[in-house]
């Protein structure tokens, strides 16, 4: 699976599981999971490369539980694979 076969997974994961991902112009940081106004969402740097806006949303999914829902094997060995790099 490609960089961008990836990022379009877990953007649609992110999009199952009602957390909106905004794409935004951050200098110095390349984004993450965030609160607001009480509700998740993902906001990660437009200039961000496809592998490292995977690399954040696998961190980031890999803090929230997601037992429940079904991901691609692949898209959960990446998530899981960061789980256990933390463990």
């Amino acid at each position: 699976m490609t960089d961008t076969q990836l990022l379009q997974e877990f953007e649609a994961l992110a999009e199952r599981i009602d957390i909106p991902v905004t794409y935004a112009n951050l200098e110095g940081s390349n984004g993450g999971l965030c609160m607001v106004k009480g509700k998740r969402r993902f906001i990660l740097n437009r200039s961000a490369e496809a592998r490292t806006r995977n690399e954040i949303f696998a961190r980031e999914f890999a803090r929230i539980s997601l037992e429940e829902v079904y991901i691609r094997p692949v898209v959960r060995e990446r998530i899981d694979a960061v789980r256990s790099d933390h463990e």
